[in-house]
């Protein structure tokens, strides 16, 4: 026989139970012999249905799939822990088929419902997020918004949250609520503060206690992070040096940089201007180049070697290293449409590494004397370029990506024309120097570069007219390039 044929119900010794809950404990209990008379070696079961018990005679019969003996004891044995109704109404739910309800969430829903109905709703809860049908007790209501979502997904979104985001960053996934600034700004920290610490693990409570110590540390006005490592310190004194207790270092208290012994006696701006004027050249600075942070402004020593993607260690801010543009998830990015689709990302500017890295050493070379800016601005000048050349690799400090996280010469070949560097290093210190001298890349565009460009930007192409010369198409197309899509300020 199908499943959903009609089949008379089978008369029990001692005639038809008028009890619902006796009448379905009897149909969940085992009776093997019966069964396999009727149907062969298929492990079905027959209740009764709810209209059948209503006319209190016999009927149709819904078949369920049978889960196994021992299933069908346990279904039993908790049952019988109920009353009659609550029993009979998790009897139902336990075996309702399609369903597939735990019988642990189907026990709390009968206990804390009313009826039947009310239980069937207590368990048909869908998350908004991941669209999965889960029991009440298993959604999170967020604590400053109307928003809810269920155990699971609070907990994957606050646990990548909490490790790579900001803590500003730790608001509702779904309508990005509450802003988090001023006299709310505690209120709602010290309740998302009670859901992490029961949902999340220790660690990530821990985690989430720091950023909030760090945030608050921050917002006072004589603290101030080392430029070297992540200790941080009170400064009262009027002097710009502060000496860093833990790494044995020091910063500058005002602009924040990794202090020089050339700030002595200038104001920040003083020394600013000094570094752009005698800092020409990049083996001076090899090893180490100075990265701020588009967010909070802390100024770190960055070695070379790694990818551009740099996480601030004070703040947590993603961004490019080359041009300081903001990583984004695809969901978040506001940029486009297209932007959905696509994971973390940033937009670089056409005359950041990420791009010009895959030029060729000429096409570079080529860039710097359109503008006329002479390469012996690259010529060695200390003693380590001198060894590059002898040695034949190249010497410049890269942080491995290791456990130690410590520096190691590169150790790439060496040519003498690319003055002791690798091929590498010596494109990344060409176009450290086409960014120091403001040279657009775009000037050596292919009509079809510039094309593209605009394309990525987003930006109308002119319209080519007719017999246009394609010089004159190709001019006019680098004049949209350059005033629709211009080199920020660096």
């Amino acid at each position: 026989m199908k499943r959903g044929e009609e089949t008379p119900r089978r008369k029990r010794r001692g005639g038809p139970s008028a009890d619902p809950l006796s009448w379905k404990m009897g149909a969940l209990r085992l009776d093997g012999e019966s069964s396999r008379n009727q149907q062969g070696d298929s492990p079905l079961q027959t209740v009764q249905s709810e209209e059948a018990r209503d006319r209190h005679k016999t009927s149709s019969v819904v078949l369920v799939q049978d889960s196994g003996p021992t299933a069908r004891v346990d279904l039993i044995k908790m049952a019988a822990c109920l009353p009659p109704d609550q029993a009979a109404s998790f009897l139902s739910l336990a075996t309702m088929e399609g369903r597939g309800f735990s019988p642990s969430d189907v026990m709390e829903a009968v206990q804390l419902s009313k009826d039947f109905p009310s239980a069937l709703r207590f368990l048909t809860h869908n998350c908004p997020i991941c669209q999965e049908q889960v029991s009440f007790s298993k959604i999170i209501t967020m604590t400053h918004c109307a928003c809810f979502l269920c155990q699971t997904c609070f907990k994957a979104f606050f646990l990548s949250a909490i490790k790579e985001k900001t803590i500003d960053q730790l608001v509702c996934p779904q309508c990005g609520q509450p802003e988090v600034k001023g006299q709310e700004e505690m209120e709602y920290f010290n309740l998302l503060d009670t859901q992490i610490r029961h949902f999340l693990p220790p660690q990530i409570h821990e985690l989430f206690q720091r950023k909030l110590r760090d945030r608050a540390l921050q917002d006072m006005p004589d603290f101030r992070w080392c430029a070297h490592c992540s200790f941080g310190m009170l400064h009262e004194a009027d002097r710009l040096r502060i000496d860093c207790p833990s790494c044995m270092k020091s910063t500058c208290c005002q602009c924040r940089s990794p202090w020089s012994p050339q700030h002595h006696g200038l104001t920040c701006d003083q020394f600013r201007a000094w570094k752009q004027q005698n800092h020409l050249d990049p083996h001076t600075t090899s090893s180490y180049t100075s990265i701020e942070c588009p967010n909070c402004q802390v100024v770190f020593s960055l070695s070379r070697g790694g990818c551009l993607h740099f996480t601030c260690s004070q703040c947590q801010h993603q961004f490019c290293g080359g041009c300081s543009q903001t990583f984004t998830t695809g969901s978040t990015c506001s940029f486009s449409a297209d932007c959905v689709t696509k994971g973390l990302h940033a937009h670089h500017p056409r005359d950041c590494l990420y791009h010009l890295r895959d030029w060729s050493v000429t096409r570079l070379h080529l860039l710097l004397q359109h503008y006329r800016v002479p390469l012996t601005w690259l010529e060695p000048a200390n003693s380590s370029s001198l060894r590059s050349s002898q040695t034949g690799v190249c010497l410049v400090l890269e942080l491995r990506d290791n456990s130690r996280g410590e520096e190691e010469p590169c150790r790439r070949p060496a040519l003498h024309e690319y003055r002791g560097y690798c091929q590498l290093h010596y494109k990344e210190s060409l176009v450290e120097l086409i960014n120091r001298c403001r040279a657009d890349p775009g000037v050596l565009f292919s009509q079809a570069e510039i094309i593209a460009e605009l394309q990525r930007w987003h930006v109308a192409m002119p319209t080519k007219e007719p017999e246009e010369p394609e010089s004159l198409y190709t001019h006019r197309l680098r004049l949209t390039l350059n005033n629709s899509v211009p080199l920020r300020k660096r």
